[in-house]
């Protein structure tokens, strides 16, 4: 057999396939997502409540922590930038 003859009858066979796993993928999931809840809605009489009482939470945290000092030097030459102001913008925009 020409193998040129068996690609296009396999591509067409794992094409539909692939939409078949696709399309049960989608059904599958679809009902999952709007299939109606067995359970019941509970009441708030109904919940369980604690055994205890919970200690009340009183000290806060900073909300601000102080930052370390950062060095700003970094050892060359002060006042010399690596580009200059010439170098920007001297392309024309249309």
């Amino acid at each position: 057999m020409n193998p040129s003859a068996i690609m296009p009858s396999l591509q067409m066979t794992i094409s539909w396939t692939l939409l078949g796993v696709l399309l049960a993928w989608m059904f599958f999931f679809a009902f999952l997502a709007f299939r109606p809840q067995k359970a019941r809605k509970r009441e708030a009489a109904e919940l369980p409540t604690p055994s205890g009482v919970f200690p009340a939470i009183t000290a806060r945290s900073p909300l601000h922590r102080a930052s370390a000092p950062i060095d700003m030097s970094f050892g060359g030459t002060p006042g010399v930038a690596s580009e200059s102001a010439g170098d920007v913008g001297s392309t024309p925009v249309a």
